[in-house]
């Protein structure tokens, strides 16, 4: 199995969002994030990769949180994106409910 480093998923995730928004190009995208026009371009064609608050201008430009950027969806399945973003919408004292009863249910398996 060959492995597919970050930048690779995000670029693929990048030019799939640009795709699926009819009103949204690079041109657009690049100088809404604050920089030059052609520097979307320039990353897509893997002549540049995005610092960390570049990454985050991209995410807030589509309203998603940064990971999804680097979400491997081909080798991952749909089921495990649904339930990474509920539970990233979850309020953070619930999470230990969560994480009870996925431990009960691992405790199940193992007997």
């Amino acid at each position: 199995m060959s492995s597919v480093n970050s930048m690779d998923i995000f670029r693929k995730n990048l030019a799939n969002l640009i795709q699926q928004d009819p009103h949204t190009s690079m041109r657009n995208l690049s100088t809404s994030i604050g920089t030059s026009d052609s520097y979307i371009r320039k990353i897509l064609a893997e002549g540049a990769s995005p610092s960390f608050d570049k990454i985050d201008a991209i995410s807030e430009f589509f309203n998603i949180n940064s990971w999804e950027l680097f979400y491997d969806a081909d080798n991952d399945d749909n089921d495990s994106l649904a339930t990474i973003q509920l539970l990233n919408r979850m309020p953070k004292d619930m999470l230990p409910v969560v994480q009870s009863y996925l431990d009960y249910l691992l405790n199940r398996q193992e007997s």
